[in-house]
């Protein structure tokens, strides 16, 4: 008899309704995922996704995959129902937190990966097969059930006239009086779909924009529909939250009573699975949106909390955290990585704490308690900056609430009016703020500032520079906060070094981090002189420039952010100006020699778009004695190039063309055209109709980038003739 229970770990996998097939699959890359998994332990993932440039071993193992439910508020000694529970990006992020988590998957190959990320847990048991012979025997008495990306494919899951009404009223049939249900899903009307990102799950433009014409097992929906489905189910407890960018890798999440506030959406362009187009600036598009109140409808993706009306007085009422806004600082190594959150108190008063997300980071959040005892002496004598009170309780820091603005958004604000001159004249007001905080004495190297700022940096020319030994480094306009008595808070501490750094540094990174972090701002550098009227030269701009990296490089300690690995692997984001030109530089211009040689008026095009493979039909007329074909206006790449003659007249009638090229063959069937006029030039045509078949994989280049190619393998190839000769002689 096939054992219908295994244990991986103290993990718990249960097969009883396995259909003994994994009906639905990644592929092979599931495959390399669970070798993966067997031979890392979870603290090296983040090492193996950037060793791999895989999108699909990101999106399963991930870190930040747990993003979406780690900030979120269980009650102690919950008892959770995780259905789609897939490789388990989300798994960790419940079972560090409830007190028992059942998980349900249709995938045997995907929940042993699940198992064996979570083989040390007590409290995880998965079951394997289809959740409708599953949930006949699911109890009914779960405090939470989750669905993250999952709703989506209710109608595979349930089938009938109306899939999701079902899938949700079923799943909500397992959650006591009281319970929750926590349900994460795009927008249908997501601002990115509109500015050209294709639909996540059919990979086709504008998909879900015209409603799923051509798409049947899977659909996402807007804000009112998703609504619409709530309040017909009998459903009218629910909260909306909002992922940003999304879900899926969430840095931010805001509710409506905490909205992001304009120049706040700046990470738009994230695209690692699939090529996009960029239709507009999405981050002036949400201002807009914020501006006139319907950021809502069109966030990338929606948290919604779903709770289960209560039966009555007797129903059991629990105590939970309200939390308003979470916000990650992601790309940090663990002893760094905290969470910040907005909650509404007992007394419905705002409060905002940092908590660090794994336990070796408490050491950096109390050291946030004493840089505030230190500022706050240091800058009480000089009457420049307030801090911003903190204090102490158990694992959390928490911050006073203040009324006012940050310098940013004031900044941002006046930049809109056109008042150029009296920006410049703010921040020179933060810039001398910024001089006279602290007393200074001349700046000299230390241990401690070698190993953040790097130990090999030449410091020659920062000697005898003002420096602080108490030096608050995050001085950046989004951290001062001015009042409306116009008293000049200091938000966030967290980043203060106990040992000398230069004052000018503090004010670079000010400068670098309003001017550099959104393209409107650009307008401040447009003579390129902006650091320069600061008294910041190029020499120490540089300088400056390498300290932000290596402290860049000492916060993330080594972990590769999601920012980065976007720049290493994701796929290309094409404006319309260069689809354009991309398309006419790719186009195939074919040019026909009747008796009296080659000329544009004997020519005509093909359109090709910008997909990298190329298959097009070439009519020959009868009466041409040659022909050339370029396959783009540009130099570039030809790979695996098929070209055959084809008479539909003829059964079979295929015959080889012979053709010789302009360019230079790096292998068989592959060539380097090193200009912008590449040829195919084919001199003998049957006698008969045909046309030919062309194939091929193109990759466009600069003419520079390919003239050193060329350089590389003219040079290679005369070394190996050389020790060919040597050899022979």
């Amino acid at each position: 008899m096939e054992k219908v229970t295994e244990k991986i770990g103290n993990v718990l996998l249960d097969t009883s309704c396995y259909p003994g097939e994994d009906l639905y699959s990644d592929g092979a890359v599931e495959d390399k995922i669970l070798e993966l998994v067997r031979n890392y332990p979870e603290e090296e993932y983040n090492r193996v996704i950037a060793q791999e440039e895989d999108w699909a071993v990101m999106y399963h193992l991930a870190h930040e995959r747990g993003n979406i439910l780690s900030w979120y508020p269980f009650e102690p000694g919950a008892k959770v129902l995780e259905v789609g529970s897939g490789c388990g990006a989300v798994t960790e992020s419940v079972t560090a937190q409830a007190a028992s988590v059942t998980c349900i998957d249709l995938s045997k190959k995907r929940s042993t990966i699940n198992a064996l990320r979570n083989q040390k847990r007590e409290n995880l048991k998965i079951r394997v097969g289809n959740f409708q012979d599953i949930e006949k025997k699911l109890e009914k008495d779960f405090d939470y059930a989750t669905l993250i990306g999952v709703f989506e494919y209710g109608k595979g899951y349930i089938g009938g006239e109306k899939p999701y009404h079902e899938f949700l009223t079923t799943i909500m049939e397992h959650l006591r009086p009281g319970g929750k249900l926590l349900m994460a899903i795009e927008n249908k009307f997501g601002l990115k779909y509109w500015a050209g990102c294709t639909e996540d799950h059919t990979g086709n433009f504008f998909e879900g924009l015209e409603g799923y014409q051509d798409t049947e097992g899977v659909r996402t929906f807007s804000k009112p529909e998703l609504v619409q489905i709530l309040e017909e189910c009998g459903y009218h407890n629910y909260k909306f939250y909002y992922p940003y960018p999304d879900y899926k890798f969430p840095v931010t999440i805001y509710s409506d009573e905490s909205l992001p506030k304009k120049g706040e959406l700046t990470r738009n362009i994230c695209n690692f699975d699939r090529k996009r187009l960029v239709l507009m600036d999405e981050e002036k598009v949400f201002d807009q949106l914020l501006a006139d109140g319907l950021f809502p409808l069109y966030a990338n993706s929606f948290f919604v909390e779903i709770t289960k009306e209560d039966a009555g007085a007797d129903g059991e009422k629990r105590e939970q955290e309200k939390i308003l806004y979470t916000k990650y600082s992601s790309g940090r190594a663990p002893q760094y990585a905290i969470q910040t959150r907005m909650i509404q108190g007992e007394k419905e008063e705002i409060l905002f704490y940092k908590t660090a997300e794994y336990p070796r980071g408490q050491e950096h959040i109390q050291k946030i308690a004493r840089a505030k005892e230190e500022l706050e002496t240091l800058w009480q004598e000089k009457g420049i900056f307030q801090v911003n009170q903190c204090s102490l309780k158990g694992e959390k820091i928490f911050f006073e609430y203040l009324e006012g603005i940050t310098l940013e958004e004031e900044l941002d604000r006046l930049l809109e009016q056109g008042e150029r001159e009296q920006a410049r004249e703010k921040i020179k007001e933060a810039v001398e703020k910024i001089r006279q905080a602290g007393d200074t004495q001349p700046f000299q190297i230390t241990p401690e500032f070698q190993k953040v700022f790097d130990p090999e940096l030449k410091t020659e020319t920062l000697e005898q520079e003002p420096a602080v030994s108490v030096a608050d480094i995050d001085l950046i306009f989004s951290n001062l906060w001015i009042t409306k008595d116009g008293t000049w808070h200091v938000l966030d501490y967290e980043w203060t070094f106990f040992f000398p750094v230069p004052v000018e540094y503090l004010v670079y990174r000010a400068l670098h981090y309003y001017i550099e972090t959104s393209p409107k701002r650009k307008i401040l550098n447009k003579d390129l002189s902006f650091y320069l009227s600061f008294g910041i030269t190029d020499e120490k701009k540089d300088i400056y420039e390498t300290m932000e990296r290596n402290f860049q490089a000492y916060i993330s300690g080594g972990y590769v952010s999601t920012g980065e690995l976007y720049h290493r692997m994701g796929k290309k984001a094409l404006t319309l100006g260069e689809i354009l030109r991309e398309s006419d530089r790719r186009r195939i211009q074919v040019y026909l020699n009747y008796g009296q040689g080659f000329s544009e008026k004997d020519s005509y095009f093909l359109d090709q778009g910008y997909e990298e493979k190329v298959t097009a039909q070439i009519t020959v007329p009868r009466e041409a004695r040659a022909l050339t074909i370029d396959p783009a206006i540009s130099a570039c790449v030809l790979r695996d190039l098929e070209l055959c003659w084809i008479n539909e007249e003829e059964e079979g009638g295929n015959l080889p063309v012979k053709y010789r090229i302009n360019g230079f063959e790096m292998k068989k069937n592959s060539y380097l055209f090193d200009n912008s006029d590449p040829k195919i030039i084919i001199e003998e045509i049957p006698s008969k109709n045909w046309k030919i078949q062309i194939s091929y994989h193109i990759s466009l280049l600069e003419e520079e980038t390919a003239r050193l190619l060329m350089n590389q393998i003219s040079t290679r190839g005369r070394i190996k003739r050389k020790v060919r000769r040597l050899v022979k002689g």
